[in-house]
């Protein structure tokens, strides 16, 4: 699965559309591998707002639309972003944090809190089905 850098996409979101509270447009678009704009398509689809941060189960849902799987995983509660990617490893992965959402593909953080202290408060395996 080939994903976009996190600058890239941000970039994207601020010049072509003067968006903001986009971090769960760069997690969906990171985890299925498509770009800023065709993953903020399906979210707005499903009730993203311009400007505005989504809901969990809303991402969810266009994830499982799209063909992905989503999985929660137990026992990541209260880690720090930091070591989130040795501990998860090979994968896709949406890691929740306070108000904001992080996408972790085989190990590497496509966000700007990569090396943060912030604490993980969800877990989400993103497969493509049939894999």
């Amino acid at each position: 699965m080939e994903y976009q850098p996190y600058k890239k996409l941000a970039d994207v979101a601020q010049k072509h559309y003067n968006d903001k509270g986009f971090c769960t447009v760069i997690a969906v678009a990171t985890a299925m591998g498509c770009s800023f704009g065709k993953a903020r398509i399906k979210l707005e689809k499903a009730g993203r707002l311009h400007r505005q941060g989504t809901y969990g189960f809303v991402y969810h849902e266009v994830l499982r639309r799209s063909g992905y799987k989503v999985e929660h995983l137990m026992g990541y509660e209260g880690h720090h972003v930091k070591t989130m990617g040795k501990k998860l490893g090979k994968g896709t992965y949406l890691v929740t944090i306070r108000r904001h959402v992080i996408a972790f593909v085989d190990g590497v953080c496509n966000d700007w809190s990569d090396g943060s202290s912030y604490r993980v408060r969800e877990v989400v395996k993103i497969t493509k089905e049939g894999e």
